[in-house]
């Protein structure tokens, strides 16, 4: 039978294949201290299509920019006082403090067309997740409708050593820093507005009931090693939710895409953007259980091990393995016979 920790690594390695082109959403949860980490990664990608001889493809001739800069502490209150509201929106007690913030933007013209990407990262301590404590044979209670958390309308930051304040929550926040006549016909459009100003700290795609989400149970301790955490009374077993590896029962995750055709200055312009799909972890201390009561979803997590954790991953994997170890037993046996 396979290992917890085999199927730890497997699981990892599932994890980052996806994670190159995912919206992604890391969090640990340890109901003990209440207090832990969590990493939330956007991307947006938009594309302008053009005739080559346009005013459009002549202003934007040879640009090859990008903005790119790092905040942290209070020049980040901004962007953690956003991410607050946006938990209460979703009736959540979250509460999010000391962020990281990285955001880089690239603008690139290839004669016909221009793309412009966008990536905003961002770290931060959460605590005030913990609704119950766990208390004799009553295991601890976890909030996490803060999961699918979207920020709405612009949240501006300054850009260190551009001596800009750049809005990080819509495309157009960096375009009017590199191209500002661009920015504002854009804006003009009712069409592409719509695309410009469509926040990019959307997460809404996590609202996948947990119940849905894949689950793993380890008992090695490996997953916490990869947030270095080990602390008195937490041990070393974690359960782990995760979304974002298609199946059968989720389908196939495809990106969320906006099109828009606009005029700018006498041409046709084509926009079409892009957002990838989610791909998420929720790792959280103790044996963990996904819960629904009343519409409200919610994990309960105990320090012991009092219930048997649903195994479907676990079994998928051996499933995977079984095939795997089979179809090599009889390619070895064809080989042999000739």
């Amino acid at each position: 039978m396979i290992s917890a920790a085999v199927a730890a690594v497997l699981f990892a390695g599932l994890a980052s294949s996806q994670a190159a082109h995912a919206n992604q959403m890391d969090a640990l949860l340890l109901p003990a201290q209440d207090s832990s980490q969590v990493h939330f990664t956007a991307f947006r990608t938009i594309e302008l299509r053009y005739p080559e001889a346009s005013a459009l493809a002549k202003t934007l001739a040879g640009k090859g920019e990008r903005l790119e800069f790092s905040v942290q502490g209070k020049d980040a209150q901004a962007v953690v006082d956003a991410l607050n509201r946006a938990a209460r929106e979703r009736a959540s007690l979250l509460v999010l403090e000391n962020a990281t913030v990285n955001y880089a933007a690239t603008l690139k013209d290839y004669a016909d067309r221009a793309q412009i990407s966008y990536r905003v990262d961002i770290k931060a301590q959460i605590s005030k997740y913990v609704l119950q404590k766990e208390q004799d044979s009553k295991p601890a209670i976890l909030d996490l409708a803060w999961r699918n958390l979207s920020v709405q309308g612009p949240v501006t930051v300054a850009a260190a050593g551009h001596g800009e304040v750049i809005n990080i929550n819509q495309p157009v926040g960096a375009l009017a820093a590199i191209v500002p006549e661009l920015a504002d016909k854009l804006l003009a459009a009712e069409a592409s507005k719509k695309i410009m100003q469509d926040p990019i700290l959307d997460f809404g795609r996590f609202n996948l009931p947990m119940q849905q989400w894949h689950f793993l149970f380890d008992v090695t301790g490996e997953q916490l090693k990869n947030y270095g955490v080990f602390r008195p009374g937490e041990g070393e077993t974690v359960s782990v939710f995760s979304i974002g590896e298609s199946s059968f029962r989720e389908g196939v995750y495809v990106p969320k895409e906006m099109d828009a055709t606009i005029d700018v200055d006498g041409a046709q312009v084509k926009m079409h953007a892009s957002t990838p799909p989610p791909s998420g972890q929720v790792t959280v201390a103790g044996y963990a259980k996904a819960e629904e009561q009343n519409g409200v979803e919610y994990v309960t997590s105990s320090s012991k091990h009092t219930v048997v954790p649903a195994l479907g991953f676990q079994l998928q994997v051996l499933m995977a393995l079984g095939g795997m170890m089979g179809a090599i037993a009889v390619f070895v046996l064809l080989k042999a016979r000739r």
